[in-house]
């Protein structure tokens, strides 16, 4: 699964997002770099989300459950 997080000059939506990663214990696992976008690969539990970051978006990409589970706490927020 896909998900928008933010725009990368959203400070508060970024501390939120690094916020949530950090509650949910996720280790960095790798990094990579694609045509100006930073690919990072975290690992949360037994699975592994992306996050893509360039000018324009933060973006994350994973198993289902687990892009919901960071997006849940994200959205709360918005509320």
């Amino acid at each position: 699964m896909h998900a928008h997080i933010c725009d990368p000059d959203d400070e508060i939506a970024v501390e939120r997002f690094k916020s949530t990663f950090k509650q949910l214990g996720a280790k960095s696992v790798g990094k990579s770099w694609g045509i100006g976008v930073d690919v990072l690969d975290f690992q949360i539990g037994e699975a592994v989300i992306t996050v893509f970051s360039d000018t324009w978006s933060i973006d994350i990409e994973g198993p289902e459950q687990l892009v919901q589970k960071v997006l849940q706490p994200l959205f709360l927020h918005r509320r």
